[in-house]
């Protein structure tokens, strides 16, 4: 009886054996492809990675990592280079620590017609004094020894090749997990529905769910091929396609070997266990699993090598997908970076208009100007002839103390408070752009990419620590003051001198005019009009010429007032020129120093960044059609 037991045990345990059956992959690969050329791809490969990934661990649990892909295809290389038969690696992970992981690979390995008492406790309790992972290799006696567990399983023993399992509890429990899963030739992975839903599956283990080469198990008991289908579709919007999706309830499978371990000649147990074994379907897990190394094609017999070559081709796949995950994060930064940049322009902008109304229009230049111009009309007015002969040395002093007292000085006083109110929009952009850049460079979206640039920094910093970083109370005055002093130096003292000389002038005419008259009354003269002219007339020629220089004077005088009037208005349409400039030239050197040249930089930096990228963008296409080559031929 024990032996049709045993017997009956071993059709059931390998009604789907593979140890006959010859090579053949969902991955269609050219099976007798040579290894040079897979090798010589990866070196491609390996090369170009660091151009394209981050050197350092990443925020995506350094999947994007160079490091990561370095190590794992240096392995593959080594494995390609090995002629000897070498184990094939399968990797098998819970989603977390109710998945089912412990109980599948305990009903796969477990024996219930052992005599060995050591083998059943040591695989069921392998797990105590354990913390990371586990790894399973056959062997002839039972030992568990610095996380090794060597037992001697007909499991292990079905395939044409050495099967080493890997087992890992949950997703979470290894620092080095990542480079656990990628590493292995199949990874079955195993998600409890109930306590992992699928969208935090995804989000957790979007990385093998890519692969070709995982396999995943829900350990749901009474999944229907519906839900199979929908788990799919799910999983295809997230642009995850393993390479088979499937339910197996792993604790039935468990109780099933134990119900016949406990009494291996009871009929009802046996049926118990045909009943439960089957039915929790871990049988169909051993059929795709021999369709994952290739066990299922008629024609062929296949090998470790031919394994590690096609898992050589999927580690590849996933180099370039993780390649192009991190250029689409790097085109992202660059984006955001762009963005970034135009925002601080976009502000810079809208200070500049705002600066043109709250500093040029609310500052009151017009009316200013014209109260300016009117007080000095008034006091030119008041200087008229009379009163001009006794201050003439005093004209220039005179009026230009009037220019300091009343010419824009209303005005001056106005932008003195307007430049106290940009040095705090000065302080407020510049507070902003270093905001900007703390943003770019610490994203609150943990998967995108940072950007920093020290060197931007640093020179932003450089120019707030600068001498001509701080605006001064007189930054939007000096144009009055040049234009108060170009009226002073140069109009005010042409009137200054026009004024002496119509003094002079007149003087001039008055004494000349006696002059004449004496020499007309008392003098010889040319004319031979001598001392027999009438007195009258000589003093009335006199007092002709007298009364025409001093005519000539008044008028020389009041069209010199008028001139003063003019290039004083000239003066004033040339200051509102000079503020607007001033006051764009301060926007641009002070208020906005820092955000101008922080986008500037910004947008250089993501220029030359985009050049790159462009670059390997072209290059990592080129290698995924070189791979895929390798992957879609056929053998001839």
């Amino acid at each position: 009886m024990p032996s049709c037991l045993v017997a009956r045990h071993h059709v059931l345990r390998t009604i789907f054996s593979p140890r006959d059956l010859s090579l053949s992959t969902e991955l269609s690969v050219v099976h007798d492809a040579c290894k040079h050329e897979v090798s010589a791809l990866l070196h491609r490969i390996s090369a170009f990675l660091p151009r394209a990934l981050s050197g350092s661990p990443t925020s995506d649990g350094g999947i994007c990592s160079s490091q990561l892909w370095s190590e794992l295809l240096s392995e593959v290389d080594v494995n390609l280079s090995l002629n000897v038969n070498q184990s094939v690696h399968v990797v098998v992970c819970g989603a977390d620590q109710w998945a089912g992981s412990h109980e599948l690979i305990t009903a796969l390995l477990e024996n219930p017609f052992t005599t060995d008492e050591a083998y059943s406790d040591i695989l069921r309790n392998r797990w105590k004094n354990q913390s990371a992972y586990l790894t399973i290799d056959h062997g002839s006696s039972t030992s568990l020894a610095n996380g090794n567990l060597t037992i001697p399983s007909s499991w292990l023993q079905q395939y044409p090749f050495p099967i080493q399992l890997t087992e890992i509890p949950s997703l979470s429990s290894n620092p080095s997990l990542p480079k656990m899963l990628l590493k292995g030739d199949v990874l079955i992975l195993l998600c409890n529905p109930l306590t992992t839903p699928l969208p935090t599956l995804i989000s957790n283990a979007q990385h093998v769910l890519q692969r070709p080469n995982t396999i995943l198990v829900l350990t749901a008991s009474g999944a229907s091929e519906h839900a199979l289908e929908q788990v799919s579709k799910e999983l295809a919007a997230a642009h995850c396609t393993p390479g088979k999706i499937l339910a197996v309830d792993p604790i039935r499978a468990l109780d099933a070997v134990s119900t016949l371990k406990s009494d291996p000649s009871s009929p009802a147990a046996i049926q118990r266990y045909q009943d439960d074994f089957m039915g929790s379907r871990i049988l169909l897990l051993g059929d795709v699993l021999s369709e994952m190394l290739g066990l299922k094609d008629s024609g062929r017999t296949s090998s470790s090598s031919d394994i590690h070559t096609r898992s050589a081709l999927v580690q590849l796949q996933s180099a370039l997908h993780a390649s192009a995950q991190s250029v689409s994060q790097a085109c992202v930064a660059i984006d955001r970076v762009f963005t970034g940049a135009s925002e601080l322009q976009s502000q810079v902008e809208e200070v500049r208009v705002r600066a043109d109304r709250e500093v040029l229009l609310e500052s009151g230049i017009d009316e200013a100007l014209l109260r300016g111009s009117k007080e000095m009309k008034m006091l030119l007015e008041s200087l008229t002839w009379l009163k001009m002969i006794w201050r003439v040395d005093e004209i220039d002093s005179l009026v230009g103390s009037a220019l300091d007292r009343h010419w824009c000085r209303e005005l001056e006083n106005q932008l003195i408070l307007q430049t106290g109110r940009l040095t705090s929009t000065q302080a407020s952009l510049t507070s902003s752009t270093f905001a900007q850049l703390a943003k770019l460079a610490s994203p609150k979206q943990p998967l995108l990419t940072t950007f920093q640039s020290p060197i931007l920094d640093n020179h932003l910093r450089q120019l707030t620590h600068s001498p001509t970083y701080a605006l001064t109370p007189d930054a939007l005055t000096r144009p009055i003051q040049a234009r108060r002093s170009q009226l002073t130096k140069h109009t005010t003292t042409r009137l200054h001198r026009n004024a002496q000389n119509a003094v002079l002038g007149a003087f001039g005419g008055m004494f000349g005019g006696a002059g004449i008259g004496w020499w007309l009354a008392f003098g010889e003269s040319a004319l031979s009009v001598g001392a027999g002219s009438e007195a009258g007339t000589a003093f009335g020629a006199g007092a002709l010429v007298a009364v025409a220089s001093v005519r000539w004077a008044v008028g020389k005088w009041e069209r010199a007032k008028r001139k003063w009037v003019e290039d004083a208005d000239r003066v004033g349409a040339g200051l509102k020129r000079d503020l607007k400039v001033t006051l764009e030239r301060g926007i641009e050197k002070n208020v906005a120093v820092v955000p101008v040249a922080a986008y500037e930089g910004l947008r250089e930096l993501a220029g030359k960044r985009q050049e790159e990228i462009d670059i390997i963008r072209s290059d990592l296409m080129s290698m995924q059609a070189d791979v895929e080559a390798l992957v879609t031929a056929r053998p001839s």
